[in-house]
């Protein structure tokens, strides 16, 4: 936030956000940043990862932050999964 620029890039893409949340059909569930790393942290409910991809690129966020996608699944849901995967290890 050292820079104008980057702060008012971040104060516009925040003020679509509500927005662009609301026409993807998402929810914005955790928003931190991760001290003193300088990095941030969301979590969305989504639909599709492509939504959520698309949210960061149309909000502007895409155009100064670093950014890493990844799916999650809770981990009650894979364990009722664990006895239909395959055995790989006796």
């Amino acid at each position: 936030m050292t820079s104008k620029a980057a702060r008012e890039a971040s104060k516009r893409a925040y003020g679509s956000m509500d927005e662009l949340l609301k026409q993807k059909h998402m929810k914005l569930l955790l928003d931190i940043h991760l001290d003193p790393n300088h990095q941030a942290f969301m979590l969305f409910e989504a639909p599709t990862a492509e939504a959520a991809r698309d949210l960061l690129a149309e909000s502007g966020l895409i155009a100064f932050l670093d950014l890493t996608l990844h799916l999650v699944t809770p981990i009650s849901d894979l364990l009722k999964l664990a006895d239909k995967m395959p055995t790989i290890y006796p």
